[in-house]
């Protein structure tokens, strides 16, 4: 039996209230007011698909069996980079995993997922399937109000699934409701009605009908029906063209979330997963260049089996923002004086990066032999000055410890996008300490003794080479 085996979940915590939004832009598009309802997922300057690829996947706990990662976006942060292969790292997966980046249409999470449960059934192996997407939109636009950022992941193989894998149907048509040429930024998004009348309601509705039949399904025994779809009244009018009664719609998120791309099914499948009970039918939807429609049943397993966070947990854990300036900043949206201290160039240091990528991607540390002191970096004597052995240290992954602030300052002379910036000495429980760079820092109440843990983030964005560095982030959590 194959299907899925865990299930994970990431979304930032800034929400960006709409109205915010609608207020900053009326005096040239007061129409924006009717979609003002609700808040919108915003991501940090230092998070992008990867950051928050990795942050999902770290949500499902032990990933020791995956032998094949993918990861899904239409957000790549790189074109000639494979992304999927800085998140294996992030996540010390093994260096013989294979590795795939999927995109090029807002059902790549879907079809990445089925490729996953192919994989699996033919080779016995488990997959980690990511798919994440921070994409930007023209100020003042509908699109802007209505996207959030967010990740989901999956873990398909054999054995103790919580959802078995029943059958799916796929339609490919060149229907394009949005489109965004290689080379630029945006997307440009066609009429709603003609999306929604010739798109969704005619792609969808017969694609969902063969994907029942072929898993032997009758409609009415349907629980859960994922329909991502930003249109109201939409998902009401598909369930009832396919006999699905509409108790067995799910939630879309858009008034909390926003539609998040190409990892918004993936959201909603992990939401519904997270309450879903043995013995029940999902039915879920990607679209995009026509449609995927995948079918599972829930096991006994499904009991036994929760996230560390979820994304009910990612919903609880918000901030309201209200600043729409801050948010044009962080995405690069307006082009702000960021002073003579911003001027610095680091060019990437490729060779070092390479040679050190254990201990700065896959923040790995070290742990005496002798004496089980923990360090981090990791070095050749050991830091314990009565032990000093030399060639001691196994590898310690500090990636998932827990910390608290020992010392902290805030700097508002050093240059951040989001100052000031914050940075101290963190003690890791079980030993070990460093100096680290604070995100997400709340200045009501933030102190030293605060519960931290490490967040895999965007150190430096270096604008001469388009090209970013990452590194981990303390950033303060709930005890």
């Amino acid at each position: 039996m194959v299907g899925i085996k865990k299930f994970g979940a990431y979304l930032p915590q800034r929400r960006l209230i709409r109205s915010s939004i609608a207020s900053a832009n009326a005096w040239f598009e007061p129409s924006l007011s009717s979609l003002s309802r609700g808040e919108r997922t915003m991501s940090s300057w230092d998070e992008d698909s990867i950051t928050m690829a990795v942050e999902a996947a770290r949500d499902m706990g032990n990933l020791e069996s995956i032998t094949q990662i993918i990861l899904a976006s239409t957000t790549h942060p790189f074109s000639i980079r494979q992304n999927s292969v800085i998140a294996a790292e992030a996540l010390n997966l093994k260096t013989s995993v294979r590795s795939a980046d999927v995109g090029g249409s807002l059902r790549s999470s879907t079809s990445a997922i089925l490729s996953g449960l192919d994989s699996s059934r033919a080779n016995s192996e488990d997959t980690l399937i990511l798919t994440s997407d921070k994409r930007v939109a023209l100020a003042g636009s509908p699109t802007e109000m209505l996207s959030g950022d967010g990740a989901a992941g999956f873990v398909v193989g054999k054995n103790n699934v919580i959802a078995s894998y029943l059958g799916s149907s796929s339609l490919s048509a060149d229907f394009v409701d949005q489109f965004r040429a290689s080379n630029e930024r945006y997307d440009y998004l066609w009429e709603d009605r003609w999306v929604r009348e010739e798109g969704w309601l005619k792609l969808i509705p017969p694609t969902i009908s063969k994907a029942l039949e072929k898993s032997d399904v009758d409609p009415s025994k349907v629980d859960h029906l994922i329909i991502p779809s930003q249109f109201p009244r939409v998902a009401e009018k598909i369930a009832k063209i396919c006999g699905i009664e509409e108790k067995a719609l799910c939630e879309t998120l858009m008034n909390e979330v926003g539609q998040c791309g190409t990892a918004h099914p993936a959201i909603l499948l992990s939401l519904v997963l997270s309450s879903a009970k043995p013995n029940q039918i999902i039915v879920a939807i990607g679209f995009g260049q026509g449609c995927d429609v995948l079918v599972f049943k829930t096991t006994n397993e499904i009991n036994n089996y929760k996230p560390l966070t979820g994304v009910e947990g990612w919903l609880a854990n918000r901030v309201e923002e209200t600043n729409y300036d801050k948010f044009l900043t962080f995405n690069n949206l307006i082009q702000r004086d960021l002073g003579k201290r911003a001027e610095l160039d680091r060019p990437p240091a490729l060779t070092a990066q390479f040679r050190n990528r254990e201990g700065v991607t896959g923040f790995r540390g070290g742990r005496c032999k002798k004496c089980e002191t923990i360090q981090y970096p990791k070095s050749i004597y050991c830091v314990n000055p009565e032990c000093r052995a030399k060639d001691s240290q196994g590898d310690y992954p500090f990636s998932e410890l827990k910390g608290y602030v020992k010392t902290f300052t805030a700097d508002h002379l050093v240059f951040s996008i989001d100052p000031p910036s914050y940075f101290g000495l963190v003690e890791f429980i079980g030993g070990g300490r460093m100096m680290v760079e604070f995100a997400d820092v709340n200045n009501s109440d933030f102190d030293v003794g605060k519960a931290v843990k490490m967040r895999f983030r965007i150190k430096h964005l270096d604008d001469r080479r388009n090209t970013r560095q990452y590194f981990w982030k303390a950033c303060p959590v709930k005890e």
